[in-house]
């Protein structure tokens, strides 16, 4: 690989990304700067910049795993050519045409720089950094050296294979285990999303009332009221960045309707602000809930992206189906 040859990994999705969330930011600063906006170019932007790098490590999370399990079945069939008689070429030339599925690509790579006279070093170690495994780089090191050596590189293989398979065997055996911490991680999600639900059927109306009483603005806080009942006249200053977020999110999602918007109705303000904040309170416990469980169950944060999106989904629609069929 040329050192000025452009690789596209999930470092530069991660700066594109981020770069196009200080784009928006820059925009909004520069032209617009109106807060509420700003606050929701803030929540799209950390979508955009966090969303795709994660969808990314989590599919080559499972490209390294696939890589992982397909190498010992490799690293037995090169021996096996070998104590047949073959050079390690022509063994490569042969496991070129068996399916080890994404390794092979990485079998043919290797194969056709060794055949067009690359050091055996170089080829493996560059095989070794396109997996971007730990287990194939430690592997391809040993086999390097064994092969300086003049060693029995057969054997050395075959040893090889069986004490990653071991090492994969005690890992699913850890997995097992650890599946039962990461059933315990859902169950408490959706205890919160449940006592979440079930705060808020209770409070909205409370918090109603509160406002129809001719409690004062900190007493109506006290007792349930809207703690955002100044920054309704369309404030955009600072102060009421966190409250304009709340009702931007609410009438995106629809918690509140553009009549309510227009007539400034205290009671709808109150109800939309209360739905938004246990909206976006459910999501945020969903996505970081299910990095906890790709790091617990897994070892890796970017495995947990599939629990994330379970969750998330799973909060967001039953947040949403119990609000419009009128449960909360």
């Amino acid at each position: 690989m040329k050192k000025n040859e452009f690789v596209f990994d999930s470092r530069m999705l991660m700066i594109i990304s981020w770069v196009a969330f200080l784009l928006l930011l820059a925009v909004d600063i520069a032209f617009l700067r109106d807060t509420a906006i700003f606050v929701d170019i803030i929540i799209i932007g950390l979508i955009v910049a966090t969303v795709p790098y994660s969808v990314y490590r989590f599919f080559e999370f499972k490209k390294i795993r696939e890589l992982e399990e397909r190498f010992p079945n490799f690293l037995r069939d090169l021996a096996e050519s070998q104590r047949a008689g073959l050079t390690i070429i022509q063994a490569l030339q042969s496991s070129v045409r068996s399916d080890y599925g994404h390794l092979t690509p990485e079998i043919k790579k290797m194969y056709n720089q060794i055949s067009w006279n690359v050091p055996m070093e170089k080829a493996l170690k560059s095989f070794a950094k396109r997996s971007k495994s730990t287990v194939i780089d430690r592997s391809m090191t040993v086999i390097d050296q064994v092969n300086k050596s003049g060693g029995n590189i057969e054997d050395i293989m075959d040893s090889l294979a069986t004490n990653i398979e071991q090492i994969r065997d005690a890992q699913e055996e850890k997995a097992t285990l650890m599946r039962e911490q990461v059933i315990m991680i859902y169950a408490i999600f959706f205890i919160f999303l449940g006592i979440s639900l079930g705060l808020l059927k209770f409070l909205v109306p409370i918090a109603k009332t509160t406002m129809g009483s001719s409690m004062s603005g900190f007493e109506s806080m006290q007792f349930g009221g809207n703690p955002c009942q100044a920054c309704m006249e369309g404030d955009t200053s600072f102060a009421c960045a966190g409250c304009n977020m709340m009702f931007s999110t609410a009438y995106g999602m629809g918690f509140i309707s553009q009549a309510a918007v227009d007539s400034k109705d205290s009671a709808a303000y109150t109800e939309a602000y209360y739905r938004a904040l246990f909206f976006l309170m459910i999501a945020v416990q969903a996505f970081f809930s299910g990095l906890v469980c790709g790091q617990i169950g897994s070892d890796s944060i970017p495995a947990g992206v599939k629990h994330s999106l379970i969750m998330v989904v799973v909060g967001v629609s039953s947040f949403l189906i119990t609000t419009k069929v009128g449960l909360i």
